[in-house]
């Protein structure tokens, strides 16, 4: 079987907001820019799946949507397949997390989720999924992080020229954490097994 993992970070970044949102909630809601509804059109042609899942972010959503509509299938939600969580930022900003978290799996801020936790996250809700969907190809739209964290348990990591973490198989990078518009991740299963992993994008 085979199992795709789809993350959109085309995102609109002009957004103001007049309320006090926290940093999740906008997370959360954020919808894709023109660039990545544009790029989610495009990318229905690279995946071949019959069972379609989403987490619950706007984004996520979105992206789904062109898939389910090309194939007339329902999207399943499932808010296990989320963003990894900030937490409380304070006066940090996102970039200084990250960077502290590709050197310490376990670092997280308060209220936030650590690389290691998001993994056990992802691992369980994916079993989950591969379990119930047994033989059938599937697509999940979920996001970079949350990907990065489901496949940290499989592929060997490594830091690339920027000294940012990367995840390659078999000596090809397969996930890093530079951001690009969009990754589709293709992992070929046998009985939960994992035969081979390519970043299709």
């Amino acid at each position: 079987m085979t199992l795709y993992l789809v993350s959109n970070n085309m995102v609109l970044e002009d957004i103001v907001y007049e309320t006090d949102e926290t940093v999740e909630e906008k997370r959360v809601n954020r919808p894709l820019s023109i660039e990545g509804e544009k790029a989610a059109v495009k990318l229905v042609k690279k995946i071949d799946a019959n069972v379609i899942y989403s987490s619950d972010y706007a984004s996520a959503l979105a992206t789904a949507k062109y898939y389910a509509s090309y194939r007339n299938i329902p999207i399943i939600i499932n808010s296990f397949l989320s963003d990894a969580k900030i937490g409380k930022l304070g006066n940090r900003n996102i970039k200084m997390l990250r960077f502290m978290q590709e050197r310490d799996f376990d670092f997280k801020f308060n209220g936030g989720e650590s690389l290691n936790e998001t993994c056990s996250r992802m691992n369980i809700a994916i079993d989950r999924i591969l379990k119930k969907n047994l033989n059938k190809n599937i697509v999940i739209f979920t996001h970079k992080r949350a990907i990065m964290g489901y496949l940290l348990k499989y592929l060997e990591q490594g830091f690339n020229l920027d000294d940012r973490l990367i995840l390659t198989f078999n000596d090809k990078v397969i996930i890093d954490d530079i951001d690009k518009d969009i990754d589709v991740i293709k992992i070929e299963l046998n009985k939960g097994k994992i035969l081979g992993v390519l970043n299709i994008s």
